[in-house]
């Protein structure tokens, strides 16, 4: 398995010496859910940088006054020669079609990509990678990769988004409280105690868990039984504690991954019924 990493800072060499075989970018303004944002030319100084992985990421919504800037960007990423695009909206899709443009597409389909079925239709179509859902079980992942030639991603450690709006909700709920508006805020569902990242930017707003998605205990697994890459995002860990992290992977110990993120496995152990099946 490779290992990708997601970073909210700019020590994006030294995390690659740790181990990581590549980054994913969010890109500038085709992009959702993220802390932080990549230009055009932020990605070209990557690949001049390092010889390592780059995934970009465009996964908003796309409105029709933005098609002509997307497809400037996807003929950009191609002149690059980019590992891959994260995809939601399918409007990439057909840009890179129709325009004949060559790049390697990953779907993105965020709580969608549950089922090997969906992940085989867009494989007949072209899209060699599927970034699975996090509330799916582990036998579930297994399956899928038993039944499908697709590239599979999974997210190892990180936050997992939970939903989002193109509302500006931290706004007006600021504005009505009459107080200083923040655009990070921990907010707590009353009746299951649940802890969400409530986060707003110019795009809307997202809602990520609060507690860390850690899948260290199937780690090994996951890799043996051929899954393609694993992401760990950086999150609010300090570059010494992001270090230690993808250091723990890269020679695996459980032990030290666990203590630094905890032991929430998600839905690797129990069904989830928001789920496409």
């Amino acid at each position: 398995m490779k290992l990708l990493g997601v970073i909210r800072d700019y020590n994006y060499l030294e995390y690659l010496d740790e181990g990581l075989d590549g980054l994913i970018l969010p890109i500038n303004d085709f992009s959702v859910d993220y802390f932080k944002y990549y230009s055009i030319s932020d990605i070209k100084e990557y690949k001049k940088s390092t010889d390592k992985l780059v995934f970009v990421v465009i996964n908003k919504m796309i409105f029709n006054k933005e098609l002509d800037n997307l497809l400037d960007v996807l003929k950009e990423l191609e002149s690059i020669n980019v590992d891959g695009v994260f995809f939601y909206d399918l409007a990439v899709f057909n840009l890179v079609k129709v325009n004949k443009i060559n790049i390697n597409l990953i779907y993105n389909g965020t709580h969608m990509v549950t089922n090997s079925d969906t992940i085989n239709l867009y494989y007949d179509l072209g899209v060699k990678g599927a970034y699975l859902s996090n509330e799916i079980t582990k036998d579930e992942v297994l399956n899928i990769r038993s039944n499908t030639k697709s590239d599979l991603f999974v997210l190892l450690l990180g936050n997992p988004v939970v939903a989002m709006s193109r509302r500006s909700l931290l706004t007006s709920y600021f504005t009505n409280k009459k107080k200083s508006k923040e655009d990070l805020i921990t907010i707590k569902e009353p009746k299951s105690g649940q802890e969400f990242l409530v986060k707003e930017d110019s795009n809307g707003t997202t809602f990520f868990y609060n507690k860390r998605l850690n899948l260290s205990n199937v780690y090994k697994e996951l890799d043996s039984k051929g899954i393609n890459y694993g992401i760990i995002e950086q999150g609010n860990y300090d570059s010494n504690q992001y270090k230690e992290l993808i250091k723990s992977f890269v020679h695996f110990d459980k032990k030290k991954i666990d203590e630094l993120a905890g032991h929430n496995r998600g839905f690797l152990y129990r069904e989830t019924i928001y789920k496409v099946k």
